[in-house]
């Protein structure tokens, strides 16, 4: 049932499916990591994390919007390649597991106060609650953007594999309908939105 939404052609049934897991799954993880593992666990795990950022809160914006395209990349990678198990499934998108990967690395950090700017941890309901203050906190924000691209790159794979048998298709065969594009536009805009509101916060 939740493959055959997730595979449908129909954008807006992947966009519904997609969402309730991504809720179920940040929120459950969030509240699972907060009472089984340490705080600020996932500190230090990739200094990469910790770059330095500009004073311009432009310039800071565009620096956090390019960094974050990393995990777009990942996404993006992911839907080139799908699978199925049989002639009567449709083909999955990998890059449904790339984002998964995504929403259980951000949800840990936030259940283990594992952020590069230091701030004052706070309980588990508060750190719940001020995921929904997007007006300063830009995680769902940014989290839902890459759920948008993913939904509209979920049937563009171009290497797809059912058992021991691949398929492969050029660029030029990939169609992209005019929802599609949309829902990709505006996930790169709520990305770019996400960025300036961390922006914000780490500039003060």
């Amino acid at each position: 049932m939740i493959r055959e939404k997730l595979t449908s052609d129909k954008l807006f049934e992947r966009i519904i499916t997609l969402t309730i897991i991504f809720l179920l799954v940040f929120f459950g993880v969030t509240i699972l990591s907060y009472y089984l593992l340490p705080e600020g666990f996932l500190l230090n795990k990739n200094n990469g994390t910790n770059f330095n950022t500009s004073t311009n809160i432009i310039i800071c914006t565009l620096q956090i919007f390019a960094w974050n395209m990393i995990s777009v990349v990942a996404i993006f990678i992911g839907s080139l390649f799908s699978k199925k198990n049989n002639d009567q499934q449709q083909y999955l998108s990998l890059s449904y597991f790339a984002f998964i990967v995504l929403i259980l690395l951000s949800a840990i950090t936030l259940g283990t106060w594992s952020f590069s700017f230091k701030t004052e941890s706070v309980p588990l309901l508060e750190r719940i609650i001020s995921m929904f203050n997007i007006t300063e906190r830009a995680g769902l924000v940014e989290l839902y953007g890459m759920l948008l691209i993913t939904c509209s790159l979920a049937n563009k794979s171009l290497v797809m594999s059912i058992k021991n048998k691949t398929i492969t298709k050029k660029m030029k065969d990939i169609k992209w309908n005019k929802k599609e594009i949309i829902c990709a536009v505006c996930g790169m805009l709520l990305m770019l939105i996400a960025a300036f509101i961390e922006s914000k916060s780490i500039i003060g």
